[in-house]
């Protein structure tokens, strides 16, 4: 998951999170022979273990910047004005019970449930919703994504309180709606973080290390304990708002427990031994032999997620310490010309079909195909295609030389051209992308070295260091809206990963992209506003400064005493719902 815009992006990163879903991108059904079960009224009690990738970092969602802190501090602890629901991909109510748009489309009218609490038992009013607001814009808070899915080109909202229960949100512009806007807004306690946000350290407030009692939560579940490197235990909140359709409090269990496990066979293990309940985004090798495997546990295949996986160069002039970046490198990378014969070198169709082995679908922007209302479909396919990608680098005054089993790419000057790519550790498939795009750019003559690391090096290279050469990561959206994608798209962006977070744009398209998203970003005729973001798609694949590969599936598998286990292709996946996940008897 802006997050989700996560909030659109979340990046995983990252996560602005905007999405205006009247119609559904893909179906919640899955495509194996195993099929999510119809919800039901669940049983109470019980403890069920999820298993994440790598140790949340947080607990504070404003400060949240990868994928686990934002599952356990946003999703899990804390709940939203507006909801969504990803069974019928729309928004619903949350804290807020009703919110109304004016005819001018900048105001909206917010009525917040009767009797909210938080988990401390202190009441949930609009002043905290002002807070949180006024936290999430504090650039000492250092909330870079959330802030910016709550900004509207460039400016904030602002907000009235009128009493306890009824407050107004004043937008500085008009704006196509609202839902997305307050979908990205989970509400925070002024009681028990006022003194941390005058003091200026609200960004220091909630670590993974702080004592579990001070962690106030707005949402289904509080945080028991937490061993940061292991596994964190969350436990009921008394105090939760919600109800399942019988008037029996949720969320149904006693206890989730997010269980850190980075190794993909590990997880298979806990699986197999029923030692972790459900698993998200399992191996193509391990969802083919659950199918056939009978026994407790079921797999699912979703289709495309809105998540993608793409490559990026390295465009940021310095390193953060100042030092100029290889200038060498840098020329390459800054030439479109290269950037698309990289794009025409990467055989898209046979890392979906066989590397991925079906459980992916070939991407060609930076804008799923699950995402069926906003994609544009006019994007031209990107064919694997050597020749044109040769042809293209020779425009670019590159040459080859050496054997033609065994070419070797230069540069106008003779530099050899290599270069490293990151890929986490942690990422299977990634890896196994790497590989095979390592083999098709060697048929090009160069030399790509790829280098796994942790995620978080991986974070911190390009969020941080800018100390890199490529990096095949991509996007975790949230959400459907354009707007989700405002941190990657906006030059100004945190996540706008080949050169984040720029004063003003660097160059011509980077400008003519700023100005439509701020268009499309006001304007309230949904055509018109589709047609400027499939320009800025448009633009965005043409300059090629990101390189899309594949949108992967969803595939999750699950232990069969799971209830109400309803996994969605839209990020959290299998946690959207999990205050009414419950054990059967």
């Amino acid at each position: 998951m802006r997050p989700f815009t996560y909030v659109r992006l979340a990046v995983f990163l990252l996560l602005p999170f905007l999405f205006s879903c009247r119609q559904p991108p893909t179906s919640n059904t899955a495509t194996g022979t195993a099929k999510p079960e119809q919800r039901k009224i669940g049983t109470r009690g019980g403890k069920l273990v999820y298993r994440v990738s790598s140790p949340p970092k947080t607990f504070n969602y404003l400060v949240a910047n990868d994928e686990p802190s934002i599952v356990a501090a946003f999703f899990l602890l804390n709940s939203r004005l507006v909801e969504f629901d990803h069974s019928t991909q729309s928004y619903v109510p949350g804290l807020a019970e009703a919110w109304t748009m004016g005819p001018d489309r900048r105001s909206v009218d917010i009525r917040l449930r009767d009797g909210l609490k938080f988990s401390d038992g202190n009441p949930l009013r609009s002043s905290d919703v002002a807070f949180t607001l006024e936290a999430a814009y504090d650039e000492r808070n250092k909330a870079e994504v959330f802030r910016d899915a709550l900004l509207i080109n460039g400016k904030p909202i602002s907000l009235k309180v009128i009493d306890d229960r009824n407050l107004q949100f004043v937008f500085p512009e008009t704006i196509a709606a609202a839902d997305n806007y307050l979908y990205n807004i989970a509400v925070l306690s002024r009681n028990a973080l006022e003194s941390d946000q005058k003091a200026g350290r609200l960004s220091e407030a909630w670590k993974i290390t702080a004592p579990p009692a001070s962690v106030v939560s707005s949402g289904p579940f509080v945080v028991a304990s937490a061993a940061a490197a292991e596994r964190i235990v969350l436990k009921r909140n008394p105090h939760y708002w919600k109800s399942d359709a019988q008037g029996m409090q949720l969320p149904y269990l006693d206890e989730l427990t997010l269980q850190v496990v980075p190794d993909a066979n590990q997880a298979r293990a806990g699986l197999d031994q029923s030692t972790i309940d459900i698993v998200d985004r399992i191996r193509p090798t391990d969802y083919a032999s659950l199918l056939n495997a009978g026994g407790a546990v079921r797999a699912f295949d979703l289709g495309p997620s809105l998540g993608v996986d793409y490559i990026w160069f390295n465009l940021n002039p310095a390193k953060a310490d100042g030092t100029p970046i290889n200038p060498v490198k840098l020329a390459w990378f800054s030439d479109s010309r290269f950037r698309r014969a990289i794009s025409m070198a990467v055989d898209r169709d046979s890392i979906a079909r066989s590397t991925l082995q079906g459980l992916a679908t070939p991407l060609y922007g930076v804008v799923s195909p699950a995402n069926r209302i906003w994609a544009n479909p006019d994007l031209p396919k990107i064919a694997y295609d050597l020749g044109q990608a040769a042809s293209l680098l020779e425009q670019a005054g590159f040459t080859r030389r050496g054997a033609a089993d065994a070419p070797e790419l230069v540069d106008a000057q003779g530099n050899r051209v290599e270069f490293s790519l990151l890929v986490p550790a942690e990422n299977e498939p990634r890896k196994l992308i790497a590989a095979v795009i390592q083999e098709d750019l060697a048929k090009l003559g160069i030399r790509m070295q790829v280098v796994p690391i942790e995620f978080a090096a991986v974070t911190n290279a390009w969020t941080k260091s800018y100390d890199y050469d490529a990096i095949l990561l991509g996007l975790s959206v949230t959400d459907l809206e354009p707007s989700t994608y405002a941190n990657l798209m906006l030059s100004s962006g945190e996540a706008h990963h080949w050169r984040p977070n720029q004063k003003s744009p660097a160059n011509e398209w980077e400008m003519k992209v700023d100005g439509l998203f701020a268009e499309q970003a006001r304007e309230s005729d949904p055509e018109i506003r589709k047609s400027k973001f499939h320009e800025i798609q448009r633009i965005v694949a043409n300059e090629s400064p990101v390189i899309p590969v594949v949108s992967r599936h969803v595939v999750s598998a699950a232990n069969s005493r799971v209830g109400n286990f309803s996994p969605s292709p839209i990020f959290p996946y299998s946690m959207w719902n999990a205050d009414e996940l419950f054990i059967k008897q």
